[in-house]
């Protein structure tokens, strides 16, 4: 009998396994999704999204579905020995550089069901519940996957497998692929609760950095509250398996009559990365990839800017449209950003866990200080590094090129055929020329295929399809700070980079073209095998 085929076999069905079938659907990839499980899990685990996902989401039309089910954060303290405030996270202002709010709380629970529902819109995404993979055996031209369903074994075939298996990822393990420690590794309890009745509890997000007991405070959506809180010397885990304890725990930071128990679980936060994310035709997403503390509330978003890299370029390939060389540059990109905030993360914990208290008050003095004196990040999004490597824009010296790698702003657009628009949504999922009305284009032979829109000054009514105006001024002011007449946008949405004269935008499109050669001649995998 013949195997089933696919495009794509993503193992794990969590949020960013989701995602990536939506994603991939949505580009008519066929798609077979595969979880172990038989339903989403019912209790939260992560607790925050940022922009980055919401305008994945919105290309994926669920951003608007999701968008009500949050609140914006509102901000972190970090409060130091005698209750010091030694550092703080200020919530942006509008108008939000991607149009959504920077920091969103979630209530995973609700979140998931939206991501599945939306992957239920393509007849070309299969999925296979309480189904177990078992083995992955590649060739040249794909691979075959092993899977188990009560009891019963088959093999289905797909080009590429993603595993978006979690941080006990068999996936990885049966590569035998190790992963890099970047030494963090310790014991803490996460408590959900709901908030039955009136109580003091902070209005921000709370981090206590105090050497008899570290913890942090979460404002959820609804009355969702939640605790981290580290093990101190002599506690253990299965302390915390006793309802009495944590609530004689969290008697230090809340009034336990307050609020009702959703869940308590105690984990070990590691900052792990992967050694190797891509073996052949076989790629690591998520927590299969990386792992880091929850001090930056990043590690979902990390798993969805994975799955936001991979699609653009699995889809590209899949479609005809670039090499498959091109899939080489997702580890490329990925684990130096990734490395990057895992390190910024594990920092962060280390601030807030320090026992020692000599060390901590060595470490409010400092931080203090730079809060204080205002030299300080205030914004949490500037701790996430832009991307250094892979398809971008470099200078003379190799270094990246002015705004390479950074996200591109979304403002609020009018058209001539919209009064009112997100950008994104007109300029679509491809390469993408963003121009100052009146400069002068010209395509290389052999580029990708770009969009290409043209900006004209406010007060301009655009009269042709690629011309807006930007209504919020974010685009214009960003361009105008760089002193740029026109950005090339990746399909993720990432800068290549902004040209300043016509001859500069000229050699950056050849050397994108050269980077992401255009592929002219027809698929090779025979579409015709797809299940539909």
């Amino acid at each position: 009998m013949e195997k089933l085929t696919y495009d794509v076999a993503i193992i794990g069905y969590g949020p960013v396994g989701a995602l990536l079938a939506n994603m991939l659907g949505q580009d008519g990839i066929s798609v077979l999704a595969v979880d172990r499980m038989a339903d989403i899990y019912d209790k939260p685990r992560a607790i925050n999204i940022d922009h980055e996902v919401m305008r994945a989401l919105q290309a994926v039309g669920l951003a608007n579905e999701i968008e009500p089910r949050t609140i914006s954060h509102p901000g972190t303290d970090f409060i130091g020995m005698n209750d010091r405030l030694i550092k703080a996270f200020e919530p942006p202002v509008k108008p939000y550089p991607l149009y959504w709010s920077p920091n969103l709380m979630f209530i995973q629970p609700e979140f998931e069901p939206v991501l599945r529902k939306g992957a239920e819109r393509f007849a070309n995404v299969s999925v296979r519940l309480s189904t177990t993979f078992v083995e992955a055996m590649q060739d040249a031209c794909g691979v075959d996957v092993l899977l188990e369903q009560d009891g019963k074994r088959d093999i289905v075939r797909a080009r590429y497998v993603i595993g978006c298996d979690g941080g006990a990822s068999p996936i990885r393990k049966q590569l035998g692929l190790t992963q890099e420690s970047l030494d963090f590794d310790e014991w803490w309890t996460v408590i959900d609760a709901w908030q039955t009745k009136p109580t003091a509890l902070p209005r921000r997000t709370t981090q206590y950095c105090l050497p008899t007991g570290p913890a942090t405070y979460v404002v959820g959506p609804k009355t969702l509250r939640r605790w981290e809180i580290k093990l101190m010397p002599g506690e253990t885990p299965d302390d915390f398996a006793d309802n009495e304890h944590v609530r004689k725990r969290l008697s230090a930071y809340v009034d336990p009559d307050a609020i009702d128990l959703w869940r308590v679980a105690t984990y070990r936060f590691h900052a792990l990365v992967a050694h190797d994310w891509q073996v052949g035709r076989i790629f690591l997403a998520g927590d299969a990839a990386h792992q880091m503390p929850p001090f930056m509330a990043q590690g979902l978003c990390s798993g969805f800017r994975d799955a936001i890299n991979l699609n653009w370029k699995l889809s590209g390939v899949l479609r005809g449209r670039y090499d498959e060389a091109l899939l080489s540059t997702y580890e490329e990109e990925r684990k130096p950003h990734i490395r990057q905030l895992v390190a910024t993360a594990k920092n962060l914990g280390e601030i807030i866990g320090e026992l020692d208290v000599d060390k901590a008050r060595v470490r409010d003095q400092i931080l203090g200080d730079e809060l204080d004196s205002g030299k300080a990040i205030t914004l949490r999004q500037r701790l996430i590094p832009d991307l250094t490597a892979g398809i971008i824009a470099r200078s003379a010296s190799g270094q990246p090129a002015v705004a390479a790698g950074t996200l591109f702003p979304q403002p609020e657009v009018q058209t001539a055929v919209h009064d009112c628009v997100l950008l994104d949504d007109i300029i679509g999922e491809e390469f993408a020329v963003i121009a100052k009305k009146g400069s002068v284009i010209t395509l290389p032979n052999g580029s990708p295929h770009f969009g290409v829109h043209e900006v004209v000054p406010a007060g301009v009514v655009p009269r042709e399809p690629d011309e807006f105006v930007d209504l919020t001024g974010t685009l214009a002011a960003w361009m105008d700070a760089n002193g740029s007449i026109a950005v090339i946008v990746r399909p993720d949405k990432y800068v290549y980079g902004i040209a300043t004269t016509e001859d500069e935008l000229a050699r950056m499109l050849r050397d994108l073209s050269a980077a992401v050669p255009a592929v002219s001649q027809e698929e090779k995998w025979p579409r015709e095998r797809m299940v539909r």
